[in-house]
């Protein structure tokens, strides 16, 4: 993805991959908590999926056009069209930022609770906005046998 300004949105563009506490990213983070949620994880990350799909088509407008998407996300409006969807977008990705910051946590330290809670939270509140917004969901491919 090329450069975006303001550094606030690149950083939100890399919601999954960005570096934070201990230098550890979400996905990261996702690898330890797998070894006891794996079903967690999945759905987590077809929520991740999703959004980067999204934004990944839409690199060059948010290239063009990043600050004032970051205007639209940090002053609470939706602009018209192709820039609103991906504003709305980005909002979902903000709840999963939210989210790393707290997987991270545990991830580092390993110290407490699991963070089930919080991830089935913020996973089915992102996935329910990505439905609305129609955001396709992966398609799930089953291995052949034999």
């Amino acid at each position: 993805m090329p450069d975006l300004e303001p550094p606030e949105l690149a950083a939100l563009v890399e919601v999954a991959e960005r570096p934070r506490a201990g230098d550890w990213s979400l996905r990261a983070a996702l690898v330890r908590y797998a070894q006891f949620r794996p079903g967690l994880v999945r759905d987590l990350m077809e929520v991740v999926r999703r959004i980067e799909l999204v934004l990944h088509a839409h690199a060059r407008l948010l290239a063009r056009e990043g600050p004032a998407v970051w205007a639209a996300l940090t002053d609470g409006t939706t602009p018209p069209g192709e820039l609103g969807a991906v504003v709305e977008v980005l909002r979902v990705a903000q709840g999963i930022d939210d989210l790393a910051e707290t997987v991270v946590a545990w991830a580092q330290h390993r110290a407490g609770d699991l963070p089930d809670a919080a991830v089935v939270a913020a996973t089915r509140a992102a996935a329910e906005r990505l439905d609305a917004l129609g955001v396709p969901r992966e398609e799930r491919t089953r291995p052949r046998r034999g």
